[in-house]
């Protein structure tokens, strides 16, 4: 009997993605978001997820990509992400192209990598 058999499967599922080891930890969620003026983190949160369920899927380790810290600013303790570039590359394909400075940021990620 012949059997349907995919090599890409079995890369993906047996191989790491390499990846410089111990990221530096480069950007954080408040920064990224004072740069592309978003003004609600919780516009961010679904991208972040995503990001963070790319690396999962493919074996890639969260803790030296993003790391959840706590800033306090006006009186209160807040929550914020450090990002590894990486992560901070993953954040921004993930994110809603509907705002123009994310579009743009997106673009920027697509000819870099030309």
């Amino acid at each position: 009997m012949l059997k349907l058999y995919d090599y890409l499967d079995e890369v993906i599922s047996t191989q790491k993605i390499a990846q410089q080891p111990h990221p530096p930890l480069q950007y954080s969620l408040s920064e990224l978001m004072e740069v592309l003026e978003i003004e609600q983190v919780k516009d961010l949160e679904e991208p972040l997820k995503r990001a963070i369920n790319v690396c999962v899927s493919l074996h890639i380790s969260v803790e030296e990509n993003f790391k959840k810290i706590y800033k306090y600013e006006d009186g209160t303790m807040k929550p914020d992400w450090e990002l590894s570039p990486l992560a901070g590359y993953l954040l921004m394909i993930n994110c809603d192209p509907s705002n123009p400075l994310i579009a743009k940021a997106q673009l920027h990620f697509v000819m870099q990598s030309k």
